[in-house]
């Protein structure tokens, strides 16, 4: 380039930067509310998740995410009269053993004909999360003890890796594996093209919902993809 062309290339340079900056004045293609706000939260994420299972909540969709959800978590105790009533809980307390300062980031109770259910979801979302000793273990007791054989834990991190010992013996999560009542889920499942939050968005009949969930999609494909550091 020679000294002459100088200016012309600053000038083109100037006009696509301020077209780039109309585009994005208008399409905002690099605003990312999820990623910045919520998925870097363990509590919040969870929160999402909650929100969207529950039928009762203001996106409308009844339910449509919970149905969807249970096709990829199946449960062996839920017959097809289905439930009565369902209550989705944050942070909930394993109020049944010693150890009651626990909490279970999501729990899905249900009303069965003659009979309460429930599924757990314990949120690992980083890679380098480490379970409490004894975690899992206790969480599975304080089900047991609630709603007896009708439960499902649910671990769920960004590959659907196993838990380490110290949450939860490996002949004890056999056991639990065997009777349908604990599950090893992957976020990046859950979030990808065949999950249950890409088809529930397919069925979404509200297009801010369906924008909602697709935003969502995307931050959890970004986490399940790449190391992320523990909030």
């Amino acid at each position: 380039m020679t000294v002459e062309q100088v200016p012309r290339f600053l000038e083109g340079v100037r006009a696509r930067l301020e077209v780039q900056a109309e585009i994005e004045a208008h399409l905002a293609t690099s605003f990312d509310y999820f990623s910045r706000f919520i998925i870097r939260d363990e509590d919040r994420m969870s929160a999402v998740f909650a929100y969207l299972l529950n039928p009762d909540e203001t996106h409308g969709q009844g339910e449509l995410f919970l149905r969807e959800f249970l096709e990829d978590v199946p449960l062996r105790w839920l017959s097809e009269s289905g439930w009565s009533r369902v209550h989705i809980g944050e942070q909930v307390a394993t109020t049944r053993i010693e150890n009651s300062e626990r909490k279970m980031d999501v729990e899905i109770a249900f009303r069965l004909e003659e009979a309460s259910a429930a599924i757990a979801i314990e949120n690992k979302p980083w890679k380098n999360s480490e379970d409490e000793d004894q975690q899992l273990h206790d969480y599975s007791r304080h089900l047991k003890s609630k709603y007896k054989g009708r439960f499902k834990l649910v671990y769920l991190t960004p590959d659907g890796r196993a838990p380490a010992r110290n949450s939860i013996e490996c002949k004890e999560r056999g056991e639990l594996e065997k009777r349908g009542q604990f599950g090893c889920a992957s976020i990046g499942k859950w979030a990808s093209d065949d999950g249950w939050l890409k088809r529930s968005e397919d069925e979404v009949k509200a297009e801010r919902v369906r924008w909602f969930v697709s935003d969502f999609r995307k931050a959890l494909r970004t986490l399940s993809a790449t190391p992320t550091e523990r909030a």
